[in-house]
């Protein structure tokens, strides 16, 4: 009878501590995602890869959210082992895709990132790190965070991803700055990596140093570079210049249909935006997923507790870093 009656409390707790005002910026971002996938997989039916990845993220979402943070608290650590061991493990036994070692090959076509539910494990035992240790005043303090994230950040280099590697660095000064850090020991932060910079460029890989190369130079690029290096940045702002005001209209963007954009399902999606809705569709989709990190970090303010206050803000950090190195890398 007790079980009974303490189940319908439990989805009423469950219901009350739900962030409703997330709800409708999330299912709108979810929304628009599919309607873009749908373009880039021809337009012509809706892509079931997409649609079953949305449906499982969707699910575990759900899951996790009826687990209350005293749970994912206790789990930070494990989490954060059990990452970094596959990252270690991707490094062996991974599989090896354009000389990189990322994926884990489960079976049939179904493969995961590691690196991916790094992410996801950082926000959670820098949560708990903050939380346990409140304020942190001087760079001693910040050592062992710090090392935290240098860990999983130097595996994820090795294999070499550096675009995800580099999201871990804001995402750390974020969750420092949210923690009470004072700006007299934050602005080290920022002053440190600027002097380490020159030497960090020494060690990356070539292609990631042509790379950097072309970005740098890409108003000067010969016809040579842009059929080469410069070929995917060169028809990424060919699509976002070309759509004007309004674009071409849905599943009708020209780079898009004819295949120029290199993964324009994920790293390339927004100039498939730019050119199939233009200035405006593009502004209204940025003000929209913007809305996610604002809201988050709106909502953070509400918990006393400081773990779930750093989570939630975390979340919404990680969403805002992301928009901004895509939109950033693929705009040129």
């Amino acid at each position: 009878m007790r079980r009974a009656q303490a189940f319908p409390v439990q989805i009423w707790r469950f219901l009350r501590r739900t962030d409703w005002q997330l709800i409708p910026v999330v299912a709108a971002i979810l929304l628009f995602g599919l309607v873009m996938q749908w373009s880039v997989a021809g337009a012509r039916e809706i892509p079931s890869g997409h649609v079953t990845r949305m449906a499982a993220s969707i699910l575990a979402g759900m899951i996790a959210a009826f687990f209350p943070a005293r749970f994912w608290k206790w789990c930070s650590w494990p989490a954060y082992i059990g990452c970094v061991f596959f990252l270690i493990y991707v490094l062996v036994a991974g599989d090896s895709t354009n000389h990189a070692r990322r994926w884990i090959q489960l079976g049939g076509s179904f493969k995961i990132q590691p690196s991916e539910f790094v992410k996801v494990s950082l926000i959670l035992v820098l949560a708990k790190w903050f939380a346990d240790h409140p304020r942190p005043r001087s760079l001693t303090d910040l050592l062992k965070p710090g090392v935290l994230i240098a860990i999983p950040a130097a595996l994820i280099l090795v294999e070499p991803d550096l675009g995800t590697a580099l999201t871990t660095a804001p995402l750390f000064l974020a969750m420092v700055w949210l923690a009470g850090t004072p700006w007299k020991t934050l602005r080290w932060l920022f002053i440190l990596p600027a002097l380490l910079a020159p030497f960090a460029f020494l060690s990356i890989e070539d292609y990631q140093r042509e790379r950097i190369h072309t970005w740098w130079n890409q108003d000067h690029l010969t016809e040579e570079e842009i059929a080469d290096a410069g070929f995917h940045l060169w028809h990424a702002k060919l699509a976002i210049g070309s759509g004007g005001l309004q674009g071409f209209g849905w599943g009708k963007g020209p780079e898009n249909q004819l295949d120029r954009l290199p993964e324009r399902h994920n790293d390339f999606i927004f100039p498939v935006i730019a050119e199939e809705f233009g200035l405006l569709g593009s502004i209204g989709f940025l003000l929209l997923y913007s809305m996610l990190p604002i809201v988050a970090l709106i909502r953070a303010m509400r918990y006393r507790d400081t773990f779930t206050r750093l989570v939630v803000a975390g979340v919404g950090v990680h969403f805002a870093v992301h928009l901004c190195i895509n939109v950033g890398v693929s705009s040129g």
